[in-house]
């Protein structure tokens, strides 16, 4: 084999291997712009349970803040209905 054509096998080769380094570079950015946006997504759906589960809170404690209000006026009217019977 001569030397220029040599030299022609090796630009083909090392073209080749730079395109195949393009490519997978490209496919690499791609892909992390697909977990970049599956991530936003995720962050999205964080914040939503979040909240729910904020709001949830709130209406349990209330919830609880009503029973406890309910029991309190149940043994204030039991405490009158015995004094009542005196």
């Amino acid at each position: 084999m001569n030397s220029a054509l040599r030299s022609d096998l090796f630009d083909d080769q090392y073209s080749m291997s730079l395109c195949k380094g393009f490519f997978r570079g490209a496919g690499m950015l791609q892909r992390m712009d697909e977990l970049r946006r599956e991530n936003e997504g995720l962050k999205a759906d964080l914040k939503t349970s979040q909240t729910v589960a904020t709001e949830l809170r709130c209406r349990v404690t209330d919830a609880e803040r009503k029973l406890l209000e309910e029991k309190g006026a149940g043994a204030m009217l039991e405490q009158r209905e015995r004094v009542w019977e005196r």
